[in-house]
């Protein structure tokens, strides 16, 4: 793998999954080029490119798999949360990024002076930041014998909201609905599956009466240890950003 590679005004059109994002690095050591882009099916053609569909083979997908585990759990790490990102252009980030890492090796996650490091790492740091927030602000309800929380983050963090409550959570039945994406990740009975959701929207009567009872305890403590003139709105919103405020019960009117 360590040619030159020309670069080229050809769009990769692949089908948005990660399987598909690994057929398209190959395609770009087959034919010895760097694309112009690389577009999901949402995204709209680009005029200025010629198109070509790149089908995902699983195959082609587990060789690149392979090489991408050989650069090192550091690496691997920056292109699996990278490709969370819900940021137009992630792909051809992660493909330049990923080139760079054949060609050097596991050392490449330590290049942040290089262009196409730097943009990779930003892209994960991103994910990361975010799908930490939830650690924090996520908020579980229980409906009809069941955990559930509905979050709206701009990336699809559950995978990486996975282990941590799998691993807290590993004998209750709970679903994480990510209502930006319309996924949810659903333990059930040790279970643990991912369900594409066009909507979910749990109607407050729906909810259990110890979880009104909770509710009500858990936002009279969030209220009885503010101290009214310490408060400091600003400060607030710097530690939990206002856009996570819709998902937890004691923000809610």
């Amino acid at each position: 793998m360590h040619y030159q590679a020309a670069l080229t005004d050809v769009c990769y059109r692949y089908d948005g999954s990660f399987a598909g994002f690994l057929c398209c690095v190959f395609e770009s050591y087959h034919c010895r080029e760097i694309p112009g882009a690389i577009t999901p099916p949402d995204q709209g053609q680009l005029g200025m490119f010629e198109s070509r569909d790149i089908q995902t083979e699983s195959v082609v997908a587990r060789r690149v798999a392979n090489g991408l585990h050989r650069l090192g759990a550091a690496v691997e790490e920056i292109v699996t949360s990278g490709f969370l990102a819900d940021t137009p252009g992630k792909e051809l980030i992660l493909l330049r990024f990923l080139r760079l890492g054949f060609e050097k090796g596991p050392s490449v996650a330590r290049m942040l002076g290089d262009a196409d490091v730097a943009a990779a790492f930003a892209l994960a740091r991103t994910v990361r930041n975010e799908a930490g927030k939830y650690l924090e602000f996520l908020r579980f309800e229980q409906r009809e014998g069941m955990l559930g929380a509905v979050v709206h983050p701009h990336h699809a963090v559950l995978p990486l909201l996975r282990g941590h409550f799998c691993g807290r959570l590993p004998d209750e039945n709970f679903m994480i609905y990510d209502a930006t994406h319309g996924m949810a990740l659903m333990q059930k009975d040790g279970q643990v599956q991912y369900l594409r959701m066009q909507r979910y929207a749990p109607a407050p009567e729906a909810l259990d009466e110890d979880e009104k009872a909770w509710r009500a305890l858990w936002k009279r403590f969030f209220e009885a240890v503010t101290i009214e003139e310490r408060r400091n709105e600003r400060c607030q919103r710097t530690h939990a950003p206002k856009r996570y405020w819709q998902d937890m019960c004691e923000m809610a009117p």
